[in-house]
């Protein structure tokens, strides 16, 4: 039986029956003892039929005397099955499969005596052969389903389906994730190692004679590899060695084919504001560079002025140093501390106005 479920033969053992036998309150001293009147059949019935748990009912009393003496009285009790009754065969989660065990209207006698005294008490000798016989499936915890018909056979296939998805599920999203922490390692061997050749690179254009930088130089900026290249080139903007500079202006002049250029009014020329106004974007298109003499050539200008529409330029690259001269103007550069070229464009007929080109 199922804990916090009382056992019939509870139920009977605790069975005491205030018959009514006596007369109520103090019963005046006598000599001699009253006779004890018979049993009532009736109210052994009531009484049990009042504590007995469904779905027993009681359908038969009878009584006989079971001594000479008098003193106690045998008891007969036929009980019968209300309802079917079942055992819990499995429990699968919430589902109960139960398996019958006495059908409705099965019959039990129970046997036992009543000892004569002011309050009857009936005591049953074979009070357990009811919790052999199951209980209800009301009173079973959980879905309850019969084993072994077809709703069970349907539910119990429904659950081996539902089983299976969930081990399905289960099992791709382990491989997922061991897919993804797979793919997450390996991102990190990547970044470890991609880490280890910046570090490389680095310590071989930091360190070491002037032939040994620049040929980590070259080597770093020559490949397809876009990051180490634009590492080496931040490197080297960084480190302000002379010959890395040198060379990292002419491999990003050699790969631009237009470089705007950022144009200011200076305080010196108050006109210069009123100049700045009527000028469009000014840009250096280079068509050719030439990275072993620096030399370069290519279109400058800016519409606004006959003297500044774009016209034929051409220049050079000396260390640091970006010079351009076209048709009337002339754009004279320096490289700062900032990845900037910094300095004046200046036109034969119109005030100097600050200049400026980023290194992106």
């Amino acid at each position: 039986m199922a804990n916090g479920v009382r056992t019939v033969r509870g139920w009977l053992l605790a069975l005491a029956l205030p018959l009514g036998l006596g007369a109520a309150g103090p019963v005046p001293a006598q000599e001699t003892a009253p006779e004890t009147p018979p049993v009532s059949a009736d109210a052994v019935r009531q009484d049990i039929a009042r504590r007995i748990p469904e779905p027993w009912t009681v359908e038969e009393v009878t009584i006989r005397p079971a001594g000479p003496d008098g003193t106690a009285t045998a008891v007969f009790v036929r009980v019968r099955l209300s309802q079917p009754t079942f055992a819990l065969e499995r429990q699968v989660g919430e589902v109960a499969f139960l398996r019958p065990v006495a059908d409705a209207g099965t019959e039990k006698v129970l046997i036992g005596t009543v000892a004569s005294g002011a309050d009857l008490a009936v005591t049953f000798d074979n009070a357990d052969v009811l919790d052999s016989l199951g209980r209800p499936a009301s009173q079973l915890p959980g879905r309850t389903v019969v084993a072994g018909t077809p709703e069970a056979a349907a539910l119990a296939e429904q659950m081996a389906a539902a089983a299976a998805r969930k081990r399905e599920a289960d099992e791709q999203t382990t491989d997922t994730a061991l897919a993804e922490t797979e793919r997450m390692a390996q991102q990190m061997r990547l970044i470890e190692a991609r880490t280890r050749q910046m570090d490389t690179v680095r310590a071989r254009l930091q360190g070491g004679e002037a032939a040994a930088r620049l040929a980590a130089f070259e080597a770093a900026v020559g490949g397809d590899d876009i990051p180490l290249r634009q590492f080496a080139l931040e490197t080297a903007f960084a480190g302000r060695d002379p010959s890395l500079l040198n060379l990292a202006l002419r491999d990003w002049l050699g790969r631009k084919r237009a470089v705007p250029v950022q144009l200011y009014a200076t305080r010196e020329e108050p006109a210069s504001e009123n100049v700045l106004r009527n000028l469009g974007p000014l840009t250096l298109e280079i068509q050719a560079f030439n990275a072993v003499s620096g030399n370069l050539t290519g279109r400058l200008g800016a519409p606004g002025y006959n003297i500044t529409m774009p016209s034929a330029a051409s220049g050079y690259l000396a260390q640091n140093e970006l010079m351009v001269n076209s048709f009337g103007c002339s754009l004279t550069l320096r490289l700062t501390e900032h990845r900037t070229f910094d300095g004046l464009y200046r036109c034969q007929t119109l005030p100097a106005l600050v200049a400026r080109i980023v290194l992106d």
